[in-house]
This record gives structure tokens, C-alpha cells and sequence, in this order.
């Protein structure tokens, strides 16, 4: 199989469920037990102190993005900081996936790069390549700017606008690529 760990999924429009209604899906994991990753695209009205009151007095404001469907309780941290490395896996070059209080302590007060999700996207055994054989997802490399977007509500459309030629025109002019 191929892993397509450090990928985005850019979804195709016309998806059924609403969580992924033009979602981009960061992958953190592809092997043959299945995949997880984490919808980089869908920040929420709620901020961060609402989810963890005992850091309220560390933190700044911070929202919070829904990472998908699976275990909302669950927290997940993106953030980009190599001298931080230690407190998660590298996924792609400068780009980390953390879930520690420490980490969190340590992102409220410095000045790093970094979204908060709850909950994640997560597909059984060979799920996900099938998906990806309907036409469900475009595949493209991940890209840290698009992560950390400061206006991750467009990031769909550009992330078509990365992948070029028809997908390009299409993110500029119609609301469905699929539909040609």
C-alpha cells in the first residue's frame, strides 16, 4: 500500500456529510490499520479557555478548529517550532503534531505558530484509498502556509488553486471540480 501520510485530501464538494462539505484533511497517519488525520479548514465560534478553563489565566485568545467527527473530546495540536520538536512528531518538515499540557503551557505564552483541534477525521482498513479511488478526495502534498492559514476559511479553494491546471479554473469558477 501507499501511505499518504503528509498529505492533504482536499474534498470533493458534493460529499453527503456535512463535516466534510469542502474540508482540506491534513493526514497524520496512512498504513494498513487505517488512517487518521486532522481537518486543517474548519475553525468553530468556541475558543480554547472554554475547552481547558484551568489554562484560561496562561492563555490568550485562541480558536479552535473541529478536527473532525471522531472523539471531539479528544485535543490535538499542530504547531511549527523545531526547538519544540521534543514535544511532538514531526509530520512534515517544520510542521508537528503535539497533545501535551506541557506543549500547550509553553504555546499560551510564546509566540509560535500553531492551531488547536478537537476531535479528528479517521477512516478503517483500506477505507480511505477507497475514497480516493471514488473521487471522494484529491491528493497534494501538505502544505505548512495552508495549515496555518490566517483565513483557513478559503484554504479549500486554494488548495485547489495549488494543484493547478483544471482544478485551478474550476477553484476560481465553479463550485464543484468534480463536475466536468
Amino acid at each position: 500500500m501507499v501511505s499518504h501520510k503528509g498529505k492533504f485530501l482536499i474534498s470533493n464538494s458534493t460529499l453527503k456529510e456535512k463535516k466534510f462539505t469542502e474540508a482540506v484533511v491534513f493526514i497524520i497517519e496512512h498504513n494498513q490499520d487505517g488512517a487518521f488525520g486532522l481537518v486543517v479548514n474548519q475553525p468553530e465560534e468556541k475558543e480554547f479557555s472554554s475547552l481547558m478553563p484551568e489554562l484560561i489565566q496562561k492563555t490568550e485568545t485562541h480558536r479552535i478548529f473541529s478536527g473532525g467527527p471522531v472523539r471531539p473530546e479528544v485535543l490535538f495540536i499542530l504547531y511549527s517550532s523545531a526547538r519544540h520538536r521534543y514535544l511532538g512528531e514531526e509530520i512534515i518538515p517544520d510542521v508537528f503534531l503535539g497533545t501535551t499540557v506541557d506543549l500547550l503551557e509553553i504555546l499560551a505564552v510564546g509566540n509560535i505558530p500553531h492551531h488547536i483541534y478537537h476531535g479528528y477525521a479517521g477512516w478503517s482498513p483500506g477505507q480511505l484509498d477507497a475514497e480516493i479511488e471514488a473521487r471522494t478526495w484529491i491528493l497534494m502534498p501538505a502544505q505548512k502556509e495552508m495549515i496555518f492559514h490566517n483565513h483557513p476559511e478559503i484554504v479549500w479553494r486554494e488548495a485547489l488553486f495549488f494543484n493547478g491546471g483544471i482544478y485551478a479554473y474550476f477553484a476560481r469558477n465553479i463550485k464543484d471540480p468534480f463536475l466536468n
